[in-house]
């Protein structure tokens, strides 16, 4: 397999490795990833930690 000096080659895993991904599957792809990102942003609510900590 030959690259181009200065370009990593392409990593692949899995049994779907070497199949193109349809453009709609990449868009739903890159949509999860955003929605999945800014819930990880967000902050908890105070009154959410409080429940949390009535648990311990």
């Amino acid at each position: 397999m030959s690259s181009e000096p200065g370009v990593a080659p392409k990593k692949t895993a899995g049994k779907d490795a070497g199949k193109k991904i349809p453009r709609k599957a990449q868009d739903v792809n890159i949509a999860l990833r955003r929605a999945y990102e800014s819930a990880i942003d967000e902050t908890i609510p105070q009154s959410m930690l409080d429940l949390l900590d009535k648990l311990d």
